[in-house]
């Protein structure tokens, strides 16, 4: 184990390195070559920490650690002083979730550090001078924090990650650990660690340019020599980093609330919620975003002849007033696309009605019109959305109607559903009876919630990748 430095031991060299200790203790001199590798818990004790929200991977905004990045340790890279010769970076998640989600997690959350330095760094460090881990669930810290805290239930811990680590047997450790001493010890390392183990971590090994460097990293001798989790801090944000760590919203569900309280009068004289929902699409530039839409209640009661069965497709297009386009919206402003609206839409609807043994109804048709509506964010981030719409048009159907029992013959009884025709069957075709109707045509009280985002580069609008949240 490396021992924690001091101020005296700050310009003194062990194994041909020296930890920049306590101000910067990430900061690694090498005087060679030589780049040395770190036990998990030599790593633990100097490496730079960023702790992130539960299932987030975009760094925390006004983050202590961002801001000595920013303001003090790249600028120093920059200028020369100091060389950049090697990274190591950690990113791991806490044991609770699914495990592939966790290890994306970890991946995502330390490519989000890497990101933030390699924008800020006049000559970018090349791949192959990093070290990269992510894990997925991180046991080995949790073990060295409660061993750090002195905590009485460390060896329970400890024995575990002996007997399944070695091996790869996440799911079993995580199986046997929960049902330590009944659940109470899982719940008590969910509240207690878990939140230290969702996090970004950081050492960087570089090469003095001068002698005099390595003194202005130095502290006072009454500074502590310590870690600190990072959190976010209580001040202002000093950076925009919102712009440089930005995220564009990509895709939105919604259903329409309303069409969860239809009531069927006219004989049906029952509730009939409408399942519905509706995706959206927004792009990077302009007014428009485009969406669709399916409707799809299916109710039926065979014994009182009682049916209310639609399904109904729909596309459209939406004109925002408020341009949504990244030039004059910028990530990290809410949602893009927002206010009031206009769309055109298109529809095609198959449907079977029916009241009672003696009017049923089935057909299709299809239809078209215009709406306006308005979108209000709801909360700081704008995730989910409150939306009110009105929509008219025209829709025309072909349709026929049916009633149960043959109406020709009434003494025969097959218990099956005939179309009202008394005619030669010869003669008979489908759909004969049209109808249209020119009016309103739909009536929304909307949710959405903003599910896919794009990440956005530092130059340019190109994307990087999706991800789901």
């Amino acid at each position: 184990m490396m021992a924690s430095p001091t101020p005296i031991q700050a310009e003194a060299t062990s194994n041909n390195y020296t930890s920049h200790a306590p101000l910067h203790p990430y900061i690694v001199l090498v005087d060679s070559a030589y780049i040395p590798t770190l036990s998990n818990e030599e790593f633990q004790s100097v490496a730079a920490t960023v702790v992130f929200p539960v299932n987030r991977t975009e760094l925390p905004a006004g983050s202590p650690l961002l801001v000595e990045l920013n303001d003090e340790v790249l600028p120093l890279l920059n200028s020369g002083e100091l060389e950049a010769l090697h990274l190591d970076l950690r990113g791991a998640a806490s044991p609770e979730g699914n495990l592939k989600h966790n290890a994306y997690l970890g991946e995502h959350r330390m490519r989000s550090l890497l990101n933030f330095i390699q924008q800020r760094l006049d000559v970018p460090i090349a791949a192959s001078a990093m070290r990269m881990l992510s894990e997925a669930e991180d046991y080995l810290t949790l073990a060295l924090l409660m061993q750090r805290a002195g905590d009485s239930d460390y060896n329970k811990v400890k024995t575990l990650c002996d007997t399944y680590l070695p091996t790869n047997r996440y799911a079993e450790m995580k199986s046997e650990l929960r049902t330590i001493d009944g659940g109470r010890l899982w719940k008590r390392l969910l509240d207690t660690y878990y939140p230290q183990l969702r996090t970004a971590q950081l050492v960087i090994f570089c090469k003095r340019k001068s002698p005099d460097t390595v003194r202005r990293f130095v502290t006072p001798l009454n500074v502590p020599n310590k870690i600190v989790w990072d959190e976010p801090a209580a001040t202002p944000e000093p950076l925009n980093l919102r712009h440089r760590l930005a995220r564009r919203e990509v895709l939105s569900v919604k259903t329409n609330m309303l069409f969860y309280g239809v009531y069927m009068p006219g004989g049906y004289n029952r509730w009939c919620p409408i399942p519905n929902i509706t995706v959206e699409y927004y792009p990077l530039h302009g007014h428009f975003t485009y969406a669709a839409t399916f409707d799809c209640p299916w109710w039926q009661d065979y014994w009182a002849h009682k049916y209310f069965q639609i399904r109904n497709y729909q596309l459209e297009a939406r004109y925002y007033l408020r341009s949504g386009d990244i030039k004059h919206n910028p990530p990290g402003e809410g949602p893009a696309f927002r206010g009031f609206y206009v769309q055109g839409y298109a529809h095609v609807a198959l449907f079977g009605l029916c009241f009672d043994a003696d009017r049923g109804w089935v057909g299709e048709g299809l239809g078209a019109g215009v709406g306006a509506g308005y979108v209000l964010p709801l909360g700081k981030k704008g995730r989910w959305k409150l939306e009110f719409s009105l929509q008219a048009g025209f829709y025309s159907c072909k349709y026929d109607p049916y009633q149960f029992e043959n109406l020709v013959n009434p003494n025969y009884r097959d218990h099956l559903y005939y179309y009202r025709w008394t005619q030669s069957p010869e003669l008979f075709k489908k759909r004969q009876y049209r109808h249209t109707w020119v009016g309103p045509t739909r009536v929304g009280i909307t949710i959405s919630y903003d599910l896919l985002f794009r990440k956005i580069k530092k130059k340019g609008v190109s994307t990087r990748r999706w991800e789901w949240y």
